[in-house]
């Protein structure tokens, strides 16, 4: 007997409204029906957004791709005639080998490829689970809670005392080599490395911080152009935000929150 799956893709567009807008909706659909089959169709280094929750990844291969041209949902210049050719090419890859019963994907026509709510915003759940060879990764450099420095063009170089920091830019010169893509991804080992943290410092302009208010790690945000309007619409689990200008000022309202 045929083994019953989810397609979930191809999903072509813009790296943030995939993890905010499209892969929480599938998380909760993987813990909703966990005997299923979910195979997965995205970019290759974005697979751990998805990580441990998914069966098969198909890595999505689009001619002169660029992050430049990837547009909420869609990509600009990429039709719906070409985006249901991959769709088809998809299907007739596992038709045979799995009982698909839905395909899941994000609606690029017309206007809807900025609906940003096209899946219940109740049936979000941001609890991702990179791989475990990512964790395992992580573990080798990381051995305790610590605090998470982001961007370090937004940090001054100081001392937090009380903290161990680990910085992005010390992290990713770690970890590069031990990247392959395959079964460890940049933002998987990210991911890990933020849920180890106490909190982060860091701009709501990376997607690094943006990852850890959906992981629910509190964040000193510097430099700030968000407004609080702005900031709250991309903050659903309503995780600790705090705008400073200094990091010892943020560090004070972060230990003043926490007695």
């Amino acid at each position: 007997m045929k083994k019953i799956a989810y397609l979930v893709g191809p999903f072509i567009g813009d790296l943030r409204w995939e993890y905010y807008y499209f892969v929480p909706y599938i998380i909760h659909l993987m813990k909703k029906e966990p005997n299923r089959a979910f195979i997965i169709f995205t970019r290759r280094h974005r697979f751990d957004l998805y990580g441990s929750y998914a069966e098969i990844f198909v890595s999505l291969k689009i001619k002169n791709d660029s992050p430049k041209r990837h547009n909420k949902f869609k990509i600009d210049g990429f039709n719906v005639r070409e985006f249901d050719m991959l769709r088809k090419a998809f299907m007739d890859k596992y038709k045979t080998r799995y009982k698909i019963i839905d395909e899941i994907y994000p609606d690029i026509s017309k206007f809807l490829y900025k609906l940003k709510w096209q899946y219940p915003r109740s049936e979000m759940d941001y609890n991702f689970q990179p791989r475990k060879a990512n964790k395992k990764l992580i573990s080798m450099f990381v051995k305790s809670s610590y605090a998470f420095i982001d961007q370090s063009e937004y940090v001054p170089h100081m001392n937090f005392s009380n903290y161990e920091t680990v910085n992005l830019n010390d992290l990713i010169a770690q970890i590069t080599s031990y990247i392959d893509g395959i079964k460890i991804t940049t933002i998987g080992c990210f991911i890990e490395a933020l849920k180890s943290s106490q909190f982060v410092v860091g701009n709501l302009e990376s997607d690094v911080s943006r990852l850890a208010l959906l992981l629910g790690k509190p964040l000193i945000t510097l430099n700030e152009k968000l407004t609080d309007d702005e900031i709250h619409l991309i903050n659903p689990r309503n995780t600790l935000v705090i705008r400073c200008d200094n990091v010892k000022d943020g560090l004070k309202i972060y230990e003043d929150h926490y007695k």
